[in-house]
C-alpha cells in the first residue's frame, strides 16, 4: 500500500464539497487530474470511496467510515509536524487566502505587519473567488483568510480580527459639466450598470441593494465579472455604473475619471476581517496574536 498525504486531503476537500470540479479548484490541480488521484486512492484501499451515480455524488459507506481515518490521519501528522517545527520557522509557509479586490487593496497592509513578525517566516497568498476562500478555511488549506465579513463565516462561528470598513461605491464617467453621467438618486430613465457575478460576496450584495431599491430607479445589466478591476475599467471606458470599493478607486475620484452616482443610500458599508482555521500551530497562533496587537481598524 502506497498512499500519498496529497491523496488524503484531496479526498477530505471532496467529501465537503461533493463536487470534482469545485474540488479540484480548491486543490489548485486540473479536474482530470484530481480525478485521476481519487481513484489512485480507492485503488490501493480496495474501497470505492464515492458514489459517482448521484449528483451531487455522496460518499460510500466505507467512504463516510474512511473519512474519520483519513482526518485523524491528516490531524495527528499535521499536529507531528508542528511540534517538530516549533523552532524551526523557515521549515513551512504561513498560507493566507483572498478575493483578487482584497489582495490588491488591503493585504498589502497586512503585509507591512507580517514584515516586522519573525524574520524567517514566509507568507504564501492564494487567491480565488470568495465562496472558494470559505472552503479553503474550512478544509484547512489555508491557515487565514482575509474577508468581508460574510454571514456563513459568522454562523460557522469562526475567530476573527475586525480590520476596518470599506464603502462600496457606485461610480460613472461624469458628463461635461462633471457631474454622473448617470444618477441612482434622480434617474427617470433606465441605467446601465456592470454587475458582479452573483455568485460572489460583492454580487450577493450589490444585488441585494438593487432588489430593495426597484421601486426608485431602473438598472439594466450589461456585462458582469468577478473581478472590481475589470469592471472600474469598464466603468471608466463609460459602459455603465459599477459599484467598486473605495480603495481601489481614489486615484480615479482624485482626477475625475469617475464620480459618485448615488447617494449614502446606495453606498453600502462593508467589514473586512481575517478569519483564523480551526487548527493552528504554534507559530501561527503566535501570529495571529501578533496581528490582534498591530492592527488598528480604520476606514479603508
Amino acid at each position: 500500500m502506497n498512499i500519498e498525504t496529497k491523496w488524503l486531503k484531496d479526498f477530505i476537500v471532496l467529501s465537503e464539497t461533493l463536487n470534482f470540479s469545485r474540488a479540484s479548484k480548491l486543490r489548485f490541480v486540473t479536474q482530470p487530474a484530481f480525478s485521476r488521484r481519487i481513484k489512485a486512492l480507492e485503488s490501493n484501499i480496495n474501497c470505492e470511496l464515492f458514489n459517482r451515480g448521484t449528483h451531487p455524488v455522496a460518499l460510500t459507506e466505507k467512504g463516510l467510515a474512511f473519512k474519520a481515518i483519513a482526518s485523524k490521519m491528516l490531524t495527528e501528522l499535521e499536529e507531528g509536524i508542528s511540534r517538530l517545527n516549533e523552532n524551526n520557522h523557515c521549515s513551512l509557509p504561513i498560507k493566507f487566502a483572498t478575493t483578487h479586490t482584497l489582495s490588491t487593496g488591503i493585504f498589502p497592509l497586512i503585509a507591512q505587519h507580517l514584515s516586522g513578525f519573525e524574520p524567517n517566516v514566509s507568507t504564501e497568498l492564494k487567491i480565488a473567488d470568495s465562496d472558494d476562500c470559505i472552503d479553503m478555511l474550512a478544509n484547512n488549506t489555508c491557515d487565514f483568510l482575509l474577508s468581508f465579513s460574510d454571514p456563513e463565516l459568522e454562523v460557522k462561528k469562526k475567530d476573527s480580527l475586525f480590520i476596518g470598513k470599506v464603502r462600496l461605491l457606485p461610480v460613472c464617467i461624469p458628463n461635461k459639466e462633471g457631474e454622473p453621467l448617470h444618477n441612482l438618486t434622480q434617474s427617470s430613465h433606465s441605467i446601465p450598470y456592470l454587475a458582479y457575478q452573483a455568485n460572489i460576496y460583492l454580487g450577493r450584495v450589490v444585488n441585494n441593494l438593487i432588489a430593495n431599491n426597484l421601486m426608485k430607479v431602473n438598472v439594466v445589466k450589461r456585462l458582469e465579472s468577478s473581478m472590481a478591476d475589470n469592471l472600474k475599467m469598464m466603468a471608466i471606458k463609460g459602459v455603465g455604473i459599477a459599484w467598486i470599493p473605495e480603495y481601489s478607486i481614489q486615484e480615479a475620484l482624485k482626477d475625475k475619471s469617475l464620480v459618485i452616482c448615488g447617494d449614502k443610500e446606495w453606498q453600502p458599508e462593508l467589514e473586512v476581517r481575517i478569519y483564523k482555521a480551526n487548527k493552528l500551530s504554534v507559530l501561527q497562533q503566535k501570529l495571529w496574536d501578533y496581528l490582534a496587537s498591530k492592527i488598528t481598524p480604520q476606514q479603508h
